[in-house]
């Protein structure tokens, strides 16, 4: 998957001159080097969150069976005293096998979740998936104590709690959400695939699902159904259909997840 591209231009850029020193002699070199050095101190460090003035900041959390999580957290620049909603994000996989690269969610969260709600004043946290994919029980519990400790933090809204994830964490949704119904306010799985159980013993939570067309990883065949049944139970479910998108277009993806903000409010408001 993707990540994001940080400011890695610049070391390719001063790197290949600080390894030829022959290059080094030249004025041209010289001026290059000068002007990515400029380049790299007018681009603003990543912002660090206080209580005061909050906006982004990777975490350590930890676990009360002593193992740490690593996590991604944003908050609104200002807290103030009001309730806020919560949004809890599961980064897409990683291949091989092991632990994902160190925050890993965080990543996740830059790329798709805080450019899609930008809109929505919230809590964002996103976990590095502490076990072998967001179904296994282990990163389950993990996400379950960490929303624990946010809201031991934070003042978050009980009742405008939600899960989003994009394709490993779009099936960590539905199966997060579907376990957990009176903790998960809705759902909003991206390229993510709902198993036939799930879909069968799923309650009232509202989803939103989003998926491409042309996705040949997690084909959309799966989550057509699952919106179709859960619509005809009577279950507030709508399907975005992305024409043309495939699975591996993730940056892409955030233009779409906007329409998620308005329908959450609307649910939130109106309960359908």
């Amino acid at each position: 998957m993707a990540r994001q591209p940080g400011y890695s231009w610049i070391i390719q850029l001063i790197g290949p001159i600080r390894r030829t020193r022959s290059l080094m002699k030249s004025n041209h070199a010289y001026r290059l080097l000068a002007c990515a050095a400029i380049a790299a101190a007018l681009i603003p460090s990543p912002p660090v969150l206080s209580r005061a003035h909050a906006i982004a900041e990777d975490r350590v959390l930890r676990m009360a069976d002593g193992s740490a999580l690593r996590y991604g957290l944003q908050v609104p620049a200002t807290l103030g005293d009001r309730p806020l909603p919560l949004i809890v994000g599961l980064h897409y996989g990683w291949g091989g096998g092991g632990s994902p690269p160190a925050y890993y969610g965080r990543d996740y969260m830059n790329l798709l979740l805080r450019p899609g709600f930008a809109a929505l004043d919230a809590i964002i946290i996103a976990p590095d998936c502490p076990g072998r994919g967001w179904t296994d029980p282990r990163s389950d519990a993990a996400v379950m104590e960490l929303i624990e400790r946010i809201r031991e933090e934070f003042e978050v809204d009980p009742d405008r709690i939600v899960v989003t994830g994009f394709s490993l964490g779009g099936m960590g949704t539905w199966s997060f959400a579907g376990s957990h119904p009176d903790l998960v306010s809705a759902a909003v799985p991206i390229a993510g695939r709902p198993t036939d159980e799930i879909v069968s013993s799923w309650g009232k939570i509202p989803v939103f699902a989003i998926h491409g067309d042309r996705d040949d990883v997690v084909p959309i065949g799966p989550t057509r159904d699952a919106i179709a049944a859960l619509s005809g139970r009577g279950v507030v479910a709508e399907l975005t259909e992305l024409p043309g998108f495939t699975h591996f277009q993730t940056p892409s993806y955030a233009r779409p997840l906007t329409a998620a903000v308005p329908w959450l409010e609307r649910i939130w408001s109106t309960g359908r």
